[in-house]
């Protein structure tokens, strides 16, 4: 049994526990103990099960799976304080820069070697402070990612229709550009000629 903080087969992005004894792997999706069942190449065979560590199988198996949902709640809130994300903007003319409201920001834990990625998104809301700023916007986007929280701001989008601009860095609340040209492209899709600095931060610090 190992904690795993990356990704596996078709797993999404996120801390799981591999339990290659078991022939299976175990995720905590919204706050529920999922497991997949596996091959040596971790492809995943079948649809998930949802387990309850209270009442899944035998007694003196139990604390095991305590343990294992235990580990990834643990794991799940260190992520949430410290794994930098990758940010995004639609590449130009995509099908995406029509569906997500420019300016939004867009966050997401890009595979290696994926042909795409899930990505969760956040608009500006009127009146929100906490919103004003892009770092801000992201900053939500990223928490609801973490949580795999349910919501319509979520897209599994081609990795072609996406533009890798900078990372976010959940513990400063800041955005990092890569690049000049990602400086500028995320100018473009602020509406702006020049990149604003103050939309790297959250107002306040804070998000």
């Amino acid at each position: 049994m190992e904690l795993v903080s990356g990704s596996a087969g078709e797993l999404q992005p996120g801390p799981y526990v591999d339990c290659p004894e078991e022939g299976c792997a175990y995720t905590l999706q919204e706050g529920v103990l999922m497991r997949h069942q596996r091959d040596a190449a971790m492809v995943i065979r079948e649809k998930a099960l949802a387990i309850d560590p209270e009442l899944e199988g035998l007694e003196h198996e139990r604390p095991r799976l305590r343990r294992i949902a235990r580990m990834l709640a643990e794991s799940a809130q260190t992520a949430r304080l410290a794994s930098p994300f990758a940010v995004f903007v639609p590449r130009a003319g995509d099908d995406a820069a029509r569906v997500i409201r420019a300016g939004s920001g867009i966050v997401g834990a890009p595979v290696p070697g994926a042909e795409r990625v899930l990505v969760y998104y956040q608009d500006a809301v009127r009146g929100s402070p906490q919103m004003s700023r892009l770092a801000g916007r992201v900053f939500h986007a990223h928490a609801r990612l973490l949580e795999r929280a349910p919501t319509v701001a979520r897209m599994a989008m081609p990795r072609a229709s996406l533009v890798e601009v900078g990372v976010f860095d959940p513990p400063s609340a800041t955005i990092a550009p890569i690049d000049e040209r990602s400086e500028a492209a995320l100018a473009a899709w602020l509406g702006s000629d020049v990149l604003d600095p103050a939309e790297l931060a959250c107002a306040g610090g804070s998000g």
